[in-house]
């Protein structure tokens, strides 16, 4: 590969850090659904450098698939064109498939039917990949080139991280508009999930932020992101089927945790006193756990054959309020020493998490292992931003 090439692929990567971030920004202050998909195309127009972007808009109860929005369209398609949403169609398919669909080139493609409209848009190649939603997919983003193209795996992954993120700002207008049209009766819900949101989406922007701080390449970064972005929705998707919106921790631990532990679930061994999370207590202990487990993976216990890892937490009283206290003990692990600059990981797990929750971490690196100990109240009301 040529340095013309590589500097090629770091500007890719970087225009798509860039759409991530910008995105993010703007969603944060956008309740409007149809200006938040028109800059979701637009976005992904300019980070992949392809002719034309869509959103189509699954509605199950007319068996479409609608163009609800998209970029260098032909007059009298957005908002118009449908599409079945059969397998018989590139977004009907990719709906079915529930899977990122690639089409490199469309003249040898049998799995579906060309619609009229694409064909007059000369379109060669494409991408479709799901844009969830919290009771069904909303519909299917798509990517068209006007020639063959091979969308590399950094694109794949950036479509989907980015549909993901278009996913959440979706229900948070949706959500904001159903709250909206009930605000005399649902003021204090109306200001708790708009606090929410913030939250969210401001810990979105500063894990992209403080990510992109730690010296990383652009594709470092990219990697980094969206494994924490994981880690993230595990614990928004936890509250989501929650009936009162609290999360326990244990089946927090077993999503977070679930690919260091699928081929031996003893190498973390984990136990904890039942208790119920709020949303953001959730969201800070499974960045925590997420850091740990990478870093254990990497450095630690976990990337070694007789390694293993005590994960477990119980509930104390403290000055007349409930606490947890939580501890990852790493043991025959490889002989660790302190490093020597703090980076992110170490930032997140002493300070962020600890700040976030108003409790107070440790971080020891002990000969038999590492230890890290993490102490916050629990108490009943002290959920996203209601104080107790």
């Amino acid at each position: 590969m040529t340095d013309g090439q590589t500097q090629t692929v770091e500007e890719r990567l970087r225009a798509q850090r860039a759409a991530l971030a910008d995105f993010g920004l703007f969603a944060f202050q956008c309740n409007d659904i149809d200006s938040l998909l028109h800059r979701a195309c637009e976005l992904v127009f300019a980070a992949l450098d392809v002719p034309l972007v869509k959103v189509l808009e699954h509605l199950p109860d007319r068996g479409e698939m609608l163009i609800r929005s998209g970029v260098n369209w032909e007059p009298g398609v957005v908002g118009h064109e449908t599409f079945g949403d059969n397998e018989d169609s590139p977004g009907g398919y990719a709906l079915r498939a529930d899977q990122p669909v690639v089409s490199p080139d469309l003249s040898v493609e049998d799995r579906f039917r060309m619609p009229d409209v694409l064909l007059r848009h000369g379109v060669k190649s494409m991408v479709n990949v799901i844009i969830a939603g919290e009771q069904a997919p909303f519909g299917v983003l798509e990517v068209d080139a006007q020639e063959p193209r091979n969308f590399g795996e950094d694109d794949i992954a950036f479509l989907r991280t980015y549909a993901n993120l278009l996913a959440a700002a979706i229900e948070r207008v949706r959500a904001h508009d159903a709250l909206r049209r009930s605000a005399r009766e649902q003021g204090v819900l109306a200001r708790e999930l708009g606090h929410r949101v913030k939250n969210v989406l401001g810990l979105i922007r500063a894990l992209a932020s403080l990510t992109s701080a730690e010296g990383r390449t652009a594709e470092e970064f990219r990697d980094a992101f969206i494994d924490r972005l994981q880690a993230l929705s595990a614990a928004e998707s936890l509250v989501f089927e929650s009936s009162d919106e609290r999360v326990d921790p244990l089946a927090l631990a077993d999503e977070v945790l679930a690919p260091y532990r699928q081929d031996d679930p003893k190498k973390i061994a984990i136990e904890g006193a039942s208790v119920r999370l709020s949303p953001r207590q959730a969201r800070m202990f499974g960045l925590a756990l997420h850091e740990l487990a990478t870093n254990a993976a990497k450095h630690g216990a976990i990337g070694v054959a007789q390694g293993t890892v005590r994960l477990g937490w119980y509930l104390e009283q403290v000055n007349g309020r409930p606490q947890l206290s939580m501890t990852w003990q790493e043991v025959d692990g490889p002989e660790i020493t302190p490093p020597k600059r703090r980076g992110f990981g170490t930032r997140l797990l002493e300070d962020v998490v600890a700040h976030e929750l108003k409790g107070k971490a440790v971080l020891l690196y002990e000969r038999r292992g590492l230890h890290y100990r993490l102490e916050f109240p629990v108490d009943e009301y002290d959920d996203d931003g209601l104080s107790a």
